[in-house]
């Protein structure tokens, strides 16, 4: 690698040039300009000083170079944004589950092809230039420039901002529902991010939903039904130019900016069982259980029957177990009959054909009198990334299947309608499939929650109530499981379906519903919404701007 070019050693007097290590530095100026890493100055500084230092023992020199070699690549991967050894580690069960082929697939679906040609394109350029231009001059530079840049802005800005700040072009208002962080001087850093996160998540362990206490004897049964849907996001619809599919326009409500704050499963539907209460951090909802906040628990005790159907086992990642033990998830499995296979998941499991489980649950409680009450869990992973059509081995693309669960969907809600049985369906998505990615992440990962992921399409239908609006009514302010939860606490205390349009206007029922500030974990990442823009602090570091696209 040490490959010093003749200009290079004239420039530099008896300390060598960098040689292709011309193209290490360039290549990652090149990323940090696009935002796909953050430059670690010092380590880089450090880096290149080592590589300069002057060694005539030929042994020294292989031995610096392969040193060198393994500590550029350590410093790249540490400023990418890709999963932490953390990360990995944590989910080293989980990934070692996954099939041969899903991993090879993963594997070549992860090149940017572009980005290699670009690279390439750079060592092609350098091999054309080294022996004219002294690019070590220029290398060198232009890395001292971006060194002292940040410390001169901040030399020449008022008040004096941390690199890691940003300074906001306008005061906007506190967002809704949530607490007032003190003065404000008008300048964003990580410290101010922290605290507001810090009184976030003190101000969410407080909130509770609206949900009585009783029933009466006079109110109308209805049923309750939550389909956690795996993998579909708002961008998922959009990138898949499904946004206008005819199922979507059959919901009564459809909300607009729901947060599942995650973008993982297990993490998904332990929030959504607790949906009682306010939105915990991360690590949180694996300390204990929180018998308050468990919404099928609360409606349990006021008289529904809990049931519980999946299109798997629910045994990848002790997803199933984990809900009881976190979440306490009391209704037994009920999905246990031989349904079609539809797919074949990530991990070789079968996975049923979901109009075939949803007909199952309707045909059994069917079989109640109308007078009998039933709250149900649906969990499906058809959308889930690497989910492949039986006897097939590349993975199905996800619009194929999005459109054939939505038609699904589609012809359940209508054999539902006419069967003229009230129930309050609602779709709660665990989090998106990131169709397509962004700049930090490659499409298909998860790793980071950022909220192209975990915006969801939460909507409700109401069946079984005549003279509702024809058009969706739609909740636009930001909302999270709180929201829904003191829906369903409305729909009852208000006897919603005891009258043929409803006891009270629909918007009545929407109105004033409970906010959320836009916050999302993972185990290792946590992305926030704070004055309009978007952070990301990965592994308990600072705040950084989340990037945008350009």
């Amino acid at each position: 690698m040490q490959m010093s070019t003749k200009a290079d050693s004239e420039t530099l007097g008896f300390i060598k040039g960098l040689g292709l290590w011309n193209v290490y530095f360039i290549l990652k100026f090149a990323l940090a300009h696009y935002e796909y890493l953050t430059l670690n100055f010092l380590y880089n500084g450090l880096l290149l000083l080592f590589i300069l230092l002057p060694l005539k023992n030929r042994f020294l020199s292989v031995a610096r170079t392969i040193i060198a070699l393994v500590a550029a690549a350590a410093l790249a991967y540490s400023e990418s944004w890709l999963p932490g050894p953390e990360s990995i580690m944590s989910n080293a069960q989980n990934i070692a589950g996954f099939s041969a082929i899903y991993v090879a697939q993963l594997a070549v679906d992860f090149i940017n092809v572009k980005m290699v040609l670009w690279g390439l394109a750079v060592i092609l350029l350098y091999a054309l230039l080294k022996n004219w231009v002294r690019v070590s001059v220029f290398t060198i530079g232009y890395f001292l420039f971006l060194a002292i840049q940040p410390y001169y802005a901040a030399w020449k800005a008022q008040p004096v901002v941390t690199p890691a700040a940003q300074v906001a072009q306008t005061n906007a208002e506190q967002p809704a529902q949530q607490p007032a962080e003190g003065a404000d001087s008008g300048v964003i850093t990580s410290e101010t991010i922290d605290r507001w996160y810090t009184a976030f998540i003190n101000y969410e362990k407080d909130r509770r939903a609206e949900l009585p206490q009783g029933l009466s004897a006079n109110d109308t049964p209805f049923d309750i039904v939550l389909l956690n849907i795996c993998s579909l996001s708002n961008d998922d619809l959009i990138a898949s130019d499904l946004m206008n599919h005819p199922v979507l326009s059959q919901f009564n409500v459809i909300f607009d900016h729901f947060n599942s704050a995650t973008s993982y499963s297990g993490p998904a539907t332990l929030r959504l069982l607790n949906a009682a209460c306010g939105q915990l951090d991360h690590d949180s909802l694996y300390d204990g259980r929180r018998p308050e906040c468990e919404i099928m628990n609360r409606l349990d005790q006021l008289g529904y029957r809990q049931h519980l159907y999946l299109d798997h086992a629910g045994r990848y990642d002790n997803y199933l177990q984990t809900l009881r033990d976190k979440a306490g998830l009391m209704a037994p499995l009920e999905s246990t009959g031989k349904y079609p296979v539809r797919y074949m998941a990530f991990d070789d499991e079968e996975i049923a054909d979901d109009l075939a489980v949803l007909r199952d649950w309707h045909k059994k409680i069917s079989k109640d009198d109308s007078s009998a009450r039933h709250v149900t869990l649906f969990n499906f992973i058809a959308l889930h990334d690497g989910n492949r059509l039986p006897r097939h081995s590349r993975w199905e693309e996800f619009k194929p299947r999005a459109i054939r669960f939505l038609n699904d969907l589609q012809t359940f809600m209508n054999e539902l309608e006419r069967s003229g049985r009230k129930v309050m369906l609602i779709i709660v998505p665990e989090h998106g499939a990131a169709v397509r990615g962004d700049r930090i992440q490659a499409p298909r990962l998860r790793d980071i929650p950022s909220m192209r992921i975990t915006e969801v399409p939460l909507m409700v239908k109401f069946f079984g109530i005549k003279d509702l609006p024809k058009e969706p009514i739609h909740v636009t302010g930001h909302t999270s499981y709180l929201a829904m939860s003191t829906l369903i606490g409305r729909a009852l205390s208000q006897n919603y379906f005891g009258a043929d349009g409803g006891s009270v206007p629909l918007q009545e029922l929407l109105r004033d519903l409970p906010e959320t500030n836009p916050v999302s974990e993972n185990g290792q990442s946590v992305v926030l919404t704070y004055r309009d823009n978007d952070y990301i602090r990965q592994k308990g570091g600072e705040w950084r701007p989340y990037p945008k696209e350009r």
